[in-house]
């Protein structure tokens, strides 16, 4: 069987959740299956770890400069098609195969419209249509974005397979002579993109509460993250707040592990999220987790996190309080986070992927 991907997102310099999910996925796909031949699609050069993939994977790479996925992808599956195309992130072209895969990581745009900017929530809304009406089998990355699939485009959950994301914890290299400078010896860390859905505002005005109510508390709050849809007012409130926030932008994996696994505390407030993988990443670090309880948080994170209502400032001042004063809770919460990371790996994620690939004639 010749299998196809869409490979441009794996091929991105700074990738987030999605493109590191893509990459992971062919990765690990190139160590499970030495049967089926593949064919990466990329837009771009590329990068190295492509080149060193096993003989039965094949890089093409078609340059064009825009639309390349509703246009160059889609000719390509004219002139050219493979047995089975799988895309591993929402956008299915217009001209695909007939047996066709799409994996959709989210529905944010549903929930929280106005943090997207319109054209861009315009397309997420028509791609999303557009692959879950025509894919042979949609992917979704948690239960939760299953029934969101169900609830806002009409799919039938028999055309729905949910394969959780996998989580390497050897990326999360020991590089502690590599942290930023000024950075405090306590500190609660936000570690997500800036932008309105991911609640950043929401936390430091809640971190503001608990600094208030425990003056002698030593902690900051730490935030790594780039800049998002809609961010100047979340920049605003980091200035406003710069007493106890310090803001890092976007720093290289390195730099991010050793911030990571130096934390006291892990915050995320996001009021959504198609999967998390942050809350694997810093159960991975050994460190304690409070997270929202809305949408796939809880899927994820099982009995692992100190939860919190991401809508209620003195819901999550009371969880950050509730770890940071309670040294046994927060050391339960890392067991418990080890212990919760063996359900989540990338050789399950490929297997579960290939076998809805392969699945049906």
């Amino acid at each position: 069987m010749i299998i196809g991907i869409e490979a441009e997102r794996a091929n991105l310099e700074h990738k987030t959740g999605v493109e590191h999910y893509a990459k992971q996925l062919i990765l690990h796909l190139a160590e499970i299956d030495k049967k089926n031949q593949y064919i990466l699609y990329l837009r771009s050069k590329p990068q190295d770890w492509f080149l060193s993939l096993p003989r039965n994977f094949k890089v093409k790479v078609m340059p064009f400069p825009i639309f390349w996925t509703q246009a160059r992808l889609s000719l390509e599956m004219l002139v050219h098609p493979p047995d089975v195309l799988f895309i591993p992130a929402s956008a299915l072209p217009l001209f695909h195969p007939k047996r066709s895969l799409v994996t959709i990581h989210d529905l944010a745009w549903k929930y929280y419209p106005e943090t997207f900017g319109a054209f861009n929530r315009w397309f997420l809304d028509w791609s999303t249509g557009f692959a879950a009406r025509k894919a042979e089998t949609v992917i979704a990355v948690s239960e939760a974005t299953k029934k969101d699939l169900v609830k806002f485009y009409g799919v039938k959950a028999g055309k729905v397979e949910v394969v959780y994301h996998g989580f390497d914890a050897s990326v999360l290299k020991d590089e502690g002579d590599n942290l930023p400078q000024g950075l405090p010896e306590d500190y609660v860390l936000y570690l997500s993109t800036l932008q309105p859905r991911k609640n950043p505002q929401g936390l430091i005005d809640a971190f503001a509460q608990m600094k208030k109510a425990d003056p002698e508390l030593k902690h900051k709050l730490v935030i790594v993250g780039k800049l998002g849809w809609k961010y100047g007012e979340i920049l605003q409130k980091i200035r406003e707040n710069s007493g106890f926030v310090i803001y890092l932008n976007h720093i290289p994996d390195a730099q991010r592990n050793a911030v990571l696994k130096k934390a006291k505390l892990m915050v995320l407030p996001s009021f959504y999220e198609g999967f998390g993988m942050t809350i694997l990443e810093a159960f991975a670090a050994g460190v304690p987790v409070a997270t929202g309880n809305l949408s796939s948080m809880p899927e994820v994170a099982g009995a692992a996190a100190e939860y919190f209502n991401p809508l209620d400032t003195e819901s999550i001042k009371k969880a950050m309080l509730k770890v940071l004063k309670n040294p046994d809770l927060a050391q339960s919460l890392i067991q418990a986070g080890k212990a919760r990371l063996a359900r989540f790996s990338w050789e399950k994620c490929a297997r579960e992927t290939l076998a809805a690939i392969t699945s049906k004639p």
